[in-house]
């Protein structure tokens, strides 16, 4: 499911529209069964804000004024593999499960498999 294809369901606090991709597939794989989304350890977090901002696509997360603190309001509109927003923090307070479930994830849904193949075909088309 393409972005534009998730459905709309309201706006941010900063205006920027919310799509609902739980019921979106990667790799022919349901989203909501990969576990794939950002944990805040509120410990470390700061709230800098630069999770809330970065991730301005998907609009994974919100923010709470109360605490002045993201909080992951959307998991499943976390791209699969994406973990910029723990890239960008500058107190390591953002965490993703480890790389190897993510690989596991990828081989079951034979994604590279996948990809080669659509490449293909694109470049068939393309004679």
């Amino acid at each position: 499911m393409g972005s534009s294809s998730a459905p709309v369901i309201g706006k941010d606090i900063l205006g920027r529209p919310i799509r609902d991709f739980s019921g979106s597939e990667w790799w022919g794989v349901p989203r909501k069964e990969i576990p794939w989304y950002p944990r805040i350890n509120y410990d470390r977090c700061i709230g800098c804000g630069i999770c809330f901002l970065t991730c301005s696509g998907r609009v994974v997360y919100d923010w709470d004024f109360s605490t002045m603190k993201p909080i992951v309001a959307r998991p499943y509109n976390c791209m699969v593999g994406c973990d910029t927003c723990a890239k960008l923090c500058p107190r390591d307070a953002i965490v993703f499960p480890h790389l190897s479930e993510l690989r596991a994830w990828r081989d079951k849904a034979g994604a590279v498999a996948k990809a080669r193949k659509t490449l293909e075909e694109l470049a068939s088309m393309r004679k």
